[in-house]
């Protein structure tokens, strides 16, 4: 009850003229910003084809624990992310087994996130790689079964919802 309370009190704020965000419309190569409750609905209208998405950080000791009540890690940050062609791992240098340079495959494009993480990107339809820019390099740590770094796959007239977890200073 009282989460249905909490939704029904943000979707009046935000209904209501709430200025906790800035609205600004970019190109469809750039980043939108709304507040945070509408922000992927919105981004993914702003674009008809492509990938959107929020990056998010989780740092610190993670291990569960019977005397510690679980608290909220992961928040949205602000990130370059980097989409390259499809990569495979074998046209990396990889160190940490989380950190790419020497990256082989074309650029496509690159976008900087709102202040919450929150991105949206206009692509062609294609299979790309994604990199947020860290201090240690280019970070990206999913792969497929066939080693592909992050792979997203962009279909024609559709977005491809994503969420990029950075998780390298975090303990499991």
């Amino acid at each position: 009850m009282r989460s249905i309370l909490f939704l029904m009190l943000l979707t009046l704020a935000a209904c209501c003229g709430s200025k906790q965000g800035k609205t600004t419309t970019a190109s469809e190569t750039g980043t939108i910003t709304q507040p945070e409750t509408t922000q992927v609905q919105q981004s993914q209208a702003a674009i008809k084809q492509g990938i959107s998405g929020r990056i998010l950080w989780e740092s610190g000791n993670r291990m569960p624990s019977p005397d510690a009540p679980p608290t909220e890690s992961k928040r949205g940050v602000q990130r370059t992310v980097y989409i390259y062609k499809l990569t495979n791992a074998n046209q990396v240098t990889t160190q940490n087994g989380v950190f790419h340079t020497n990256i082989q495959t074309n650029l496509v494009s690159k976008v900087v996130t709102d202040a919450n993480g929150y991105f949206s990107v206009a692509l062609e339809p294609g299979n790309y790689s994604l990199f947020t820019e860290e201090e240690k390099g280019l970070y990206a740590n999913l792969f497929d079964g066939e080693m592909n770094i992050f792979p997203v796959e962009v279909k024609k007239g559709e977005v491809t919802t994503i969420e990029f977890l950075i998780n390298y200073q975090a303990s499991y």
